[in-house]
């Protein structure tokens, strides 16, 4: 499936922006359970995009990069210190699905905080030939920015650290919290979401989208203020600032209003659940100021592995994403126009399809399928 590569070449960063080799390195997370199957998938259908939009003059060199239960094997250690110096060298890397550790920890969430990669990218696009439950989302094409950092504590009212929480709180703040009562915390750092707008500006310029919009939750006001004092700082960047029930509206009438969303991390998982129940797909990435990784957003799923049956769909588009992200957008086109051509076949995965006309693809034939709609264009 892959090549060892001799020599690697990495993406510059200068003052006037990314330069970008045309024999470029990307390092990827082969990832556990269905990991590696999506991996592959996203591989063959990313490189054969290449060869077909350049004839050769580009490519990839793919270098595998250990992290989650392959590291462990090796080094002991589920993120070994080797493996982040890699991710910083490179700077651009193709993340798989991993396992969480023994004890529950999210090794997505230690990665993210080891590499300061503050912003978290989440897409959903309607695909022509995709299923979906709202008809209106056959015009979305939205993409959400939000803190990679902000944090929840659950305090269970079963657990004696909530007893003494309650108490803490009832002494010292004008309170009355009930002994049955849980307690649900979100810390939210300033400092870190005026990092994110920025990213969030560069994202709009980068890629010429058309508009940003700031929810503005009564929940959590400072947010929306926080936003506006940065984006004033900013020319020539066409922004909106709308109260939550509106925004809702817009999603649901008139979702091709609706181009970038910046919101709380609260409210975007709720916002992204809901998308992605309807429209059935997410992907996106994480960005510091230099490196970035792209995603595939679903279940490492350990129980499935092996058997081909793993949908790739999100890991190729974040594939595409990644393409796009170093200025190759020809191929992310050739990609995405083979996947509508693929679904409007029929080809389509198990966990993309309800329909009972619909014979689901596995996961290598899926990737199969591109490829050969992509030579027939």
């Amino acid at each position: 499936m892959l090549i060892c590569m001799v020599h690697l070449m990495y993406v510059e960063f200068t003052d006037t922006g990314m330069v970008v080799p045309d024999m470029l390195t990307i390092g990827y997370i082969e990832g556990d359970g269905i990991g590696p199957e999506i991996t592959k998938a996203m591989i063959d259908v990313i490189n054969s995009a290449i060869e077909l939009a350049y004839g050769g003059e580009k490519s990839i060199e793919w270098h595998k990069i250990l992290i989650g239960n392959d590291a462990y094997e090796k080094y002991g250690t589920y993120i070994p210190d080797e493996s982040i110096k890699e991710i910083q060298k490179i700077s651009i890397i193709m993340k798989s699905t991993l396992n969480l550790m023994p004890d529950n920890r999210d090794i997505n969430t230690i990665l993210r905080r080891r590499l300061n990669l503050y912003s978290n990218l989440r897409m959903v696009k309607y695909i022509s030939g995709m299923d979906v439950l709202v008809k209106s989302f056959d015009k979305i094409d939205i993409t959400v920015i939000r803190s990679s950092f902000a944090r929840t504590h659950v305090f269970y009212h079963s657990s004696e650290s909530t007893d003494d929480l309650i108490k803490f709180i009832s002494d010292n703040y004008d309170m009355t919290i009930t002994p049955d009562s849980g307690i649900y915390m979100f810390s939210q750092s300033k400092f870190r979401t005026l990092k994110v707008v920025k990213q969030a500006v560069n994202y709009y310029k980068k890629y010429n989208r058309k508009k940003l919009t700031i929810v503005d939750d009564r929940e959590n006001p400072e947010f929306g203020q926080w936003c506006y004092d940065e984006l004033e700082k900013y020319d020539n960047v066409e922004y909106e600032i709308i109260k939550t029930r509106m925004f809702i509206k817009k999603l649901l009438v008139e979702p091709e209003s609706l181009d970038i969303i910046m919101m709380d991390t609260v409210l975007s998982r709720f916002v992204l659940d809901f998308l992605t129940g309807a429209i059935n797909i997410e992907y996106g990435a994480s960005m510091g100021d230099q490196c970035a990784l792209f995603e595939a957003v679903q279940s490492s799923s350990p129980l499935e592995a092996g058997y081909d049956a793993a949908d790739p769909l999100s890991f190729i588009l974040s594939g595409c994403s990644m393409l796009r992200h170093v200025g190759w957008e020809i191929p992310a086109n050739i990609v995405e126009k083979a996947i509508s051509a693929a679904f409007l076949n029929g080809k389509i995965p198990r966990d993309l399809t309800g329909r009972q006309d619909i014979t689901p693809v596995k996961c290598s034939e899926f990737a199969s399928e591109i490829v050969k709609k992509m030579e027939k264009m």
